[in-house]
């Protein structure tokens, strides 16, 4: 074995190691630009209880479970899932696997984990799920923790939900990725012919035409295009672009971004009023605000101010009120697996509650520096109702609902109805990430 495919090895496993010790934030920068690293972290990561079930299962198997739970390594731990997924989903030969991994074991383990790399090839998913319920079926299945699938069978349809996590967990070779044309740059045009020159297809977005969809096969190429590296195309999900879509942004307004970094909505009102209207953009975290002054400024929008705060305290006097207030409100990121895996496996009650207290007192600041009759947004990234519809229940008192497109979809029904004003976008649905969104006028 290459020294450059042990190193690689290594930084796999040490990636592991962080993500089984629950400090998994995003992957070191070197990892991400390498994307042997990155894709086995993300894939591993995704996967995880599937493979943490045939890892326990054929110690159980082997009659092994009590050695190794008495010798808690994390390494060790890192290797057999490393393992498992190399044989079970890539089909690599044990003799592959054995010198690849030889160097990071212990020697006391080595004659064990040579058995444990025989009994896999015996593991059978029809025998193991035979006596599970169905939720945990769906669990490993789909792998996605119950505590999401609970959450959400009370509102979706067990086929309807199991087509949106199904569709979270894989990208299949009729994905699409979505960028957006900085149109603020007045050469779209140029843009769109050289990209066909380049041999990127692509299709206009039949609701907002400043969007393009682009075959996922060609995101390398279109990452070095140079219309990317310039600023003028941005990857923006549709869902997340359309929250600025119904924002519906009008030149000379006075328009609060509250969670604004890393700026991505924030430009695309910007882009909106051709750089008319006055935004002032808030967020809480220093590095993020540092960021978003950066990506601004690449995709060359004026007149917003940056400010570096608590959006729910926020500097803004009481006489200085908005026309608009986009609210994308910090969540449990629940409609967006497919590119944060990490994320599914962090859903938890308590990250829950964090979550929606937070969404509940940004909410309250929203229509606090919101104008009489001024239009407030309110999104999530999330299909929790908790998280949606459940959360503007408790404003209703002080907003009108205003009418959403068609093509966004109903939101939950809530005692038999769906809210007003409220909506949707599903995975499985609209081939985009999970969102909710609510467009009000302020009473």
């Amino acid at each position: 074995m290459s020294a450059s495919t042990h190193s690689h090895i290594k930084d796999i496993l040490d990636l592991i190691v962080l993500f089984l010790d629950k400090k998994s934030g995003p992957p070191p920068s070197h990892s991400i630009m390498n994307p042997q690293i990155f894709h086995y972290y993300k894939e591993i990561v995704r996967v995880w209880n599937q493979l943490n079930f045939i890892y326990r299962t054929t110690l159980l198997s082997l009659d092994a479970a009590a050695k190794y739970e008495n010798f808690i390594d994390p390494i060790l731990n890192a290797t057999h899932l490393y393992a498992i997924y190399r044989i079970h989903w890539e089909n690599a030969p044990l003799i592959s696997i054995q010198d690849e991994l030889d160097a990071f074991l212990s020697p006391i383990f080595k004659e064990q984990f040579l058995a444990f790399l025989a009994k896999l090839k015996t593991f059978s998913w029809k025998r193991a799920l035979s006596k599970k319920s169905k939720i945990e079926i769906l669990s490993l299945t789909e792998t996605t923790p119950s505590f999401v699938i609970e959450h959400l069978q009370p509102v979706m349809s067990y086929k309807f939900l199991k087509a949106n996590l199904r569709t979270m967990n894989s990208i299949n070779n009729n994905f699409e990725f979505t960028i957006r044309v900085n149109t603020i740059s007045e050469i779209s045009a140029k843009i769109l012919s050289n990209l066909k020159q380049d041999g990127i297809p692509f299709r206009q977005d039949q609701h907002i035409p400043e969007l393009l969809h682009v075959p996922y096969k060609m995101r390398s190429r279109l990452l070095q295009n140079k219309w990317y590296k310039s600023g003028l195309l941005i990857v923006q999900d549709k869902a997340s672009a359309a929250v600025v879509d119904i924002l519906a942004p009008q030149p000379e307004e006075l328009i609060g971004d509250l969670c604004a970094a890393p700026g991505i909505k924030t430009s695309f009102i910007a882009q909106k009023v051709k750089n008319s209207a006055k935004i002032y953009a808030l967020d809480f975290h220093t590095p993020r605000t540092q960021q978003m002054k950066k990506i601004l400024s690449n995709l060359q929008v004026i007149n917003t101010q940056i400010i570096n705060c608590d959006s729910i305290n926020t500097p803004v006097r009481l006489d200085f009120l908005f026309d608009r207030v986009l609210l994308d409100a910090p969540c449990t990121g629940s409609g967006t697996f497919l590119t944060n895996p990490e994320l599914k496996w962090r859903q938890t009650t308590s990250f829950l509650r964090q979550n929606t207290q937070l969404q509940q007192n940004l909410l309250k600041t929203a229509i606090r520096i919101l104008k009489s009759k001024g239009t407030l947004v309110y999104s999530t990234c999330s299909l929790y109702p908790e998280e949606g519809e459940l959360q503007i229940l408790k404003f209703l008192d002080k907003l009108e609902p205003l009418e959403l497109p068609e093509w966004i979809a109903p939101s939950y029904n809530i005692k038999n109805s769906p809210i007003p004003g409220t909506g949707r976008f599903f995975p499985a649905l609209h081939h985009t990430q999970g969102f909710f969104l609510a467009k009000f006028k302020k009473r």
